[in-house]
């Protein structure tokens, strides 16, 4: 039998939605196959929607349990970033201490030079 919302019936037959107008099922929606009868599908609209929200369950954990993945990986993306920037913040100070290292020991070195 089809779980969830029916396509078709067994036999091959389109389905379409009624509404009950019985006593017992007043106002009810269903499914049932153009062709009446035992062999052919019935179902009430609320168990299709029931199954289909039955086999969408697990489906929707699986994401979720990626999604959780996902935001822990991006919480370590950055702070990896951050150590990343810091680390770029202490290597300009040094270069630009380097720089000015070489520039004392050139004026310096020039400066011997000259009085040579």
């Amino acid at each position: 039998m089809n779980r969830g919302f029916p396509s078709n019936c067994g036999c091959g037959g389109r389905i379409t939605k009624f509404t009950s107008s019985t006593q017992d099922n007043p106002g009810r929606p269903f499914f049932r196959s153009e062709t009446r009868g035992e062999d052919h599908l019935f179902k009430w609209v609320e168990e299709a929607m029931l199954e289909e929200l039955e086999d969408a369950l697990p489906k929707i954990e699986v994401h979720e349990s990626e999604i959780t993945k996902i935001k822990t990986e991006i919480e370590d993306l950055m702070e990896v970033t951050l150590n990343n920037k810091i680390e770029i913040q202490k290597n300009k100070v040094v270069i630009k201490c380097l720089v000015v290292y070489a520039c004392i020991v050139s004026v310096v070195a020039f400066g011997a030079y000259v009085l040579y």
